[in-house]
């Protein structure tokens, strides 16, 4: 069974449902989460910095210069 996870917040959810219904205290426009649409990896890269980082939770939580909303973005 696939995971699902939140772009803002790096959250998992078992179902695309439970993920878009919750409130996501990291998405900039202050909203719900978002899904992340890329595959699950061994490691994510933002698509702003370049950065590397081994979960989408430990990238969300990091701050990011070169990014708009100041919040590292996964590239897919």
């Amino acid at each position: 069974m696939p995971n699902y996870y939140c772009k803002w917040c790096g959250s998992k959810y078992s179902n695309v449902t439970a993920l878009t219904s919750g409130y996501c205290s990291k998405n900039p426009e202050l909203k719900k989460h978002a899904l992340y649409e890329g595959s699950e990896k061994s490691h994510y890269i933002c698509k702003c910095c370049g950065s590397k980082y081994s979960s989408l939770s430990a990238m969300t939580s990091a701050y990011c210069s070169k990014s708009p909303t100041k919040k590292h973005q996964p590239a897919l």
